[in-house]
């Protein structure tokens, strides 16, 4: 396994590296393919890349190992970013991230998911993630958790 980045070729070193992540859901579901999000940030100061896995490393000691088919972007930091810094650029991408459902809102949520909205298109109504307007259907009784074997819902 030869350490590499992912464009030219020199290894990518750094204190902190925050992993986005995107699964595939179980296709049985009653939606089928859907897409899991998730972030990871953990202590790496080198990455090794093979064919199937992205490897991290601190002081040459592996620390994780990735599926790269879950893989979707990583961000280096030389110290770990703060909540607030997190939030902040969080944020960016879902403006109501990490904010109280107010009742409007979640009655938005019922009429949405009760007219066959997709998942996408609520999460982007609402400026939060699929994960979140999952949790709340589910919080409020519109779905059942089963419906969505990813993690995070329940």
């Amino acid at each position: 396994m030869a350490d590499r980045g992912f464009d030219d070729g020199r290894a990518m070193t750094a204190g902190w590296v925050r992993v986005r992540l995107t699964a595939p859901q179980d296709p049985r579901g009653p939606r089928g393919i859907a897409l899991t999000e998730g972030e990871l940030v953990l202590r790496a100061d080198r990455v090794a890349v093979d064919d199937e896995h992205l490897v991290f490393l601190c002081s040459d000691e592996v620390v994780f190992r990735l599926d790269r088919r879950y893989f979707r972007a990583l961000t280096w930091f030389v110290d770990r970013p703060t909540f607030g810094d997190w939030l902040k650029a969080r944020r960016k991408q879902y403006p109501n991230s990490h904010t109280r459902w107010s009742e409007d809102e979640r009655t938005q949520l019922s009429d949405e998911v009760g007219q066959g909205f997709t998942w996408r298109r609520i999460s982007d109504l609402h400026g939060r993630t699929v994960n979140a307007v999952q949790r709340e259907a589910v919080r409020d009784g519109l779905v059942a958790a089963e419906a969505f074997p990813g993690p995070g819902v329940g």
